[in-house]
């Protein structure tokens, strides 16, 4: 029987540990997606620019609370700056995948906690956010996605 992965975390070492639910199987455009899913989120972690545009679709827009519309240069660039002052622990879960065809979508909950090195200051954003992704030759890019992700108060 095989295991079904349902929730991705990206520890601050960059290992990947899941939580599998025995008694589901996944299709092979389930498992692709959710390693285009851990890719982008280590794309993310990482600072990596050139994965993160490969996962991206020319055409994609990117929605953003209080910036809008982003393109795919521009949404790639900021999402994968790092600052080698901040350490930060992204927690990304997986809600849902569903899939039409050469389209799927994907929800999820998005935990971003960040910490200044020189300062000690925290801060802690949170949200959920929907992916809509196509099939274009072999591979599953983003086309769409908006997440709610706002600052919250951080937990001591």
């Amino acid at each position: 029987m095989q295991k079904t992965i349902r929730r991705i975390l990206l520890s601050p070492l960059s290992k990947l540990q899941v939580e599998c639910e025995e008694g589901t199987e996944m299709d092979e455009d389930e498992q692709l997606i959710r390693k285009w899913f851990f890719d982008w989120m280590h794309a993310t972690k990482e600072g990596d620019l050139e994965l993160a545009k490969s996962l991206v679709a020319d055409d994609a827009i990117f929605l953003i609370p209080g910036a809008g519309q982003m393109d795919k240069h521009n949404y790639c660039t900021a999402a994968t700056a790092t600052d080698p002052n901040t350490e930060f622990k992204l927690d990304c879960t997986i809600v849902e995948i569903r899939i039409f065809g050469d389209h799927a979508w994907i929800l999820a909950t998005i935990s971003l906690d960040m910490i200044d090195k020189k300062t000690s200051t925290a801060s802690s954003m949170k949200g959920d956010g929907i992916s809509i992704l196509e099939r274009r030759e072999a591979d599953w890019l983003v086309v769409r996605d908006a997440n709610t992700m706002v600052p919250v108060p951080v937990v001591q």
